[in-house]
């Protein structure tokens, strides 16, 4: 159920009756001229709210429709290339170079390109846009509305996609053109909008793959990749002034890494696994955010597999840890390590086994804490992009898969819990890279949208994303053309009370 809220408008106040210009109203001194005086200022009003009404009209018009390179993209089944691009992923798999796995893929996307061309709306001479949420009657999101005049506009992506990390390799078949999701307007007061901030001091490098974590009101970047560095380097940012700052780090030596995952538990960061190059990391690090002292954690008994592209959680005094690729095929597996170190200083992991089922090996998923539960969604096997929802009860242990209609693709995105929303922002579908903000309504297991002002971030996948104070923060990713170091931020405006609802059951009013 949706709501819309509008702004108490209130009149101005009353003009002192000594500035009034005592010719400019004459006064009505007999009845009649009273009540024509009474009957001129309805009918005055009543033009004014017709006015109103039809410039309200006008601004909810109909929505107009616009149109990897990555270490672990996916790709679409559908094309007529497949087969050429799975004899490339065959190539790769029998020892050919990863030159010319990628050639053959290039020469299959060659032959069947596409392209799609952006319409340009023009409103008169106030140039003002409007979009209308889309309804999601179909498998895919109807493309967002460019932001006219803005370099956001058109960003022509030829989207090579590599699958090294899940094992695979695959390449998608031509360029489409990415479009922003943006409504050039005044935003009322309740509604969502995006603006790119103007950030301060030493901030991070263009980078794709890194993390982006809230520690008390300051976010923490680590690692990341700008298609040919992979970095190791601490970024805090102030969300108050915006203003970052490169730390200096001691302690045990930590890799440049992308793909991994970087967990808050209490004041301190738990990194553990992503890669650099054809390497794989199976290490846990613990940074203290107050010391910034690494700690390279000693394992007990027997730790998970090298791996990138996974997800962590902390609940109940574990780091949980599912998924991702190795390098030669995706994995489903449930890993738990606790975040406190034994008397002797290691950290104890063990498999979790679970009931019900386990999803799709997969890795560029989404993994959200909700209550005692997580909620894994899309994701890819390296050959597949998935538009799945399961649910893992923490307490029991047992897994439970959920289908939503439409069930809406989506890999290398970010999910953040807001209230008894999850935000799905930005990601590949499988097709094309997105900026839409899709809002999946998890008592009613149902996608919605909401209209969203401002200017929106260049579609884009392989960034990081974090909520604090009423604001959701993006940063960085790759459109398959550019890497990102922006920094933008969705202000929730009414929405940011959504955390303050009362616990609520997944699915209950389904």
């Amino acid at each position: 159920m949706t709501s819309s809220i509008s702004s108490p408008t209130s009149p101005p106040p009353p003009v002192p009756s000594h500035l009034v210009h005592k010719q400019q109203q004459p006064l009505a001194n007999s009845l009649a001229e009273k009540t024509a005086h009474r009957h001129q200022l309805s009918s005055s009003s009543s033009h004014s709210v017709e006015r109103s009404t039809s410039r309200s009209k006008r601004q909810a018009g109909g929505y107009v429709p616009g149109s990897s390179d990555d270490d672990e993209g996916a790709v679409s089944s559908n094309e007529a290339a497949v087969p050429s691009i799975m004899a490339s992923v065959a190539a790769m798999a029998l020892g050919a170079s990863d030159d010319e796995a990628l050639s053959a893929a290039a020469a299959a996307a060659k032959s069947g390109a596409r392209s799609s061309v952006h319409k340009r709306v023009s409103r008169g001479a106030a140039s003002e846009f409007s979009q209308r949420p889309h309804t999601n009657n179909s498998a895919r999101p109807p493309p967002p509305l460019p932001l006219h005049g803005s370099r956001h506009a058109t960003a022509h992506n030829s989207m090579e996609l590599s699958n090294m990390d899940l094992g695979t390799t695959a390449t998608d078949l031509g360029t489409t053109a990415g479009t922003t999701q943006a409504i050039e307007a005044r935003a009322p007061t309740p509604a969502m909008y995006w603006k790119q901030k103007k950030m301060w001091g030493q901030r991070p490098p263009k980078m794709r793959s890194q993390t982006l974590t809230v520690i008390g009101s300051q976010v923490f970047v680590f690692g990341g990749w700008n298609n040919s560095v992979c970095y190791n380097d601490v970024y805090v940012m102030d969300t108050e002034t915006m203003f970052w700052s490169r730390m200096l780090t001691s302690g045990d030596e930590v890799p440049p890494c992308r793909a991994h995952t970087a967990t808050a538990v209490g004041s301190r960061l738990f990194v553990f696994g992503g890669g650099d190059g054809t390497q794989y990391f199976a290490d846990l690090y613990v940074l203290d955010t107050k010391s910034y002292v690494w700690t390279k954690a000693r394992p007990a008994g027997v730790a998970p597999s090298p791996r990138r592209t996974h997800t962590c959680f902390h609940y109940n005094g574990y780091v949980y840890l599912f998924g991702g690729g190795d390098g030669h095929k995706a994995l489903n597996d449930l890993w738990r390590v606790r975040a406190e170190p034994t008397a002797q200083g290691t950290y104890e992991w063990e498999e979790v086994e679970t009931r019900g089922g386990r999803p799709f090996p997969r890795g560029y998923h989404t993994s959200t804490l909700v209550g005692h539960q997580v909620v894994v969604f899309g994701g890819s096997d390296g050959q597949e992009c998935f538009g799945d929802t399961s649910l893992l009860n923490l307490d029991t242990l047992e897994w439970s898969h959920v289908s939503i209609d439409p069930p809406l693709t989506r890999l290398a995105h970010s999910a953040t819990l807001v209230g008894m929303y999850l935000f799905v922002i930005c990601g590949h579908d499988g097709s094309d890279y997105s900026s839409q903000v899709l809002m999946l309504k998890l008592d009613t297991l149902r996608w919605e949208t909401r209209a969203i002002y401002g200017g929106a971030p260049i579609p884009r996948g392989y960034h990081a994303c974090a909520l604090h104070d009423g604001r959701l923060f993006l940063h960085g990713g790759y459109n398959g053309q550019e890497v990102f170091d922006d920094m933008y931020v969705l202000e929730l405006s009414s929405y940011s009370y959504l955390p303050q609802v009362p616990e609520f059951v997944i699915g209950c009013h389904r």
